[in-house]
């Protein structure tokens, strides 16, 4: 049986990712035979098409809702949108936000391993943190190939070096060599034994797909949801680990513990607030004329003021060291 044609390509970069997809695609060649499928975790307003178009070979655009994808294109998942690929289209959606991004690697990674298997090459570049990795460990399911980019030579190395600690990952090459590997898979020289091309095809769908339930996704943990305050639900896959709300938010483990000090510092900063406007209450109250019997309440005020001036020191020397 001959092994698929592998012509879906998902990369996923952050921090320092620019330079690592211009440094990719400036050696790929226009003749490429795959459609390429960009996440890159940015701000309200992207100009990465415009930028990887002028320096590489194929043209790079803001993937569309409901359009059919074409090879040797690029497409880039636009801010605040996720992009999947489903029936040979582009969708963009608003869904909930994965690891605190929208859009997000991990859904753009599982969509393709859910919709083509061992046709996908999963492509993890320069980026902090662990985000990408439950979408890589879903490709590797599915017999698709796993290539990572070399955490020695990357601006940001989290996410490489945890793909690798999780992933068991068929490429760990530098940038200079990557775009010749990608062309090798594409054009199908590979050994099969690599490619496990049938491996994944009787992984639990349910593992990969955040459909909405009344059920409880896993067992629940003492924490609440970062984004909504909701309960926390631990969920395996294999030896993989992340963590649901109710409602569908989902993090690894890393982003989870990034998300809650997040959280904590805002709480933190609303009591700062909190003991600032009572110390400004409380002394403004002390400035007017007061009748005799308010003695003991001008006494209560200096008192209130102090404590509360202790307690703004306090919750500064905890910020400090979160």
């Amino acid at each position: 049986m001959l092994t698929p044609k592998r012509d879906i390509i998902v990369i996923g970069a952050s921090a320092g990712g620019v330079s690592a997809l211009c440094e990719l695609f400036k050696n790929l060649p226009k003749t490429l035979e795959a459609s390429v499928f960009v996440v890159m975790h940015i701000g309200s307003k992207s100009y990465l098409a415009e930028i990887l178009t002028r320096c590489g070979n194929l043209v790079a655009v803001a993937a569309e809702n409901g359009k059919p994808y074409q090879r040797g294109c690029i497409y880039i998942a636009p801010p605040d949108y996720h992009l999947t690929i489903e029936d040979g289209m582009t969708v963009l959606s608003r869904n909930l936000r994965e690891n605190g991004h929208r859009p997000a690697i991990d859904v753009l990674f599982r969509s393709a391993a859910r919709a083509h298997h061992s046709k996908t090459i999963g492509v993890i570049l320069s980026g902090g943190r662990d985000d990408g990795v439950a979408g890589l460990h879903s490709i590797k399911k599915r017999g698709g190939i796993t290539v990572v980019q070399d955490p020695s030579e990357a601006m940001a190395d989290g996410m490489p070096r945890s793909a690798l600690d999780v992933v068991d990952v068929d490429f760990c090459v530098p940038l200079v060599e990557m775009a010749e590997v990608l062309v090798w898979l594409v054009n199908g020289a590979v050994d099969d034994a690599i490619a496990s091309a049938d491996g994944g095809s009787g992984t639990n769908e349910q593992a990969d797909i955040a459909q909405p339930t009344s059920e409880p996704p896993g067992n629940q943990v003492p924490l609440a949801c970062p984004e909504c305050n909701g309960p926390i639900y631990e969920v395996k896959d294999g030896d993989l680990a992340q963590f649901e709300c109710f409602v569908g938010h989902r993090f690894s483990p890393e982003s989870l513990d990034e998300q809650h000090t997040e959280a904590l510092e805002r709480v933190l900063c609303t009591a700062m607030r909190t003991l600032k406007e009572r110390t400004v209450l409380h002394k403004k109250l002390l400035e007017r004329n007061r009748n005799r019997s308010e003695e003991k309440l001008k006494q209560r005020l200096e008192e209130s003021i102090a404590s509360a001036e202790r307690d703004l020191k306090l919750v500064r020397g905890i910020l400090d060291r979160i």
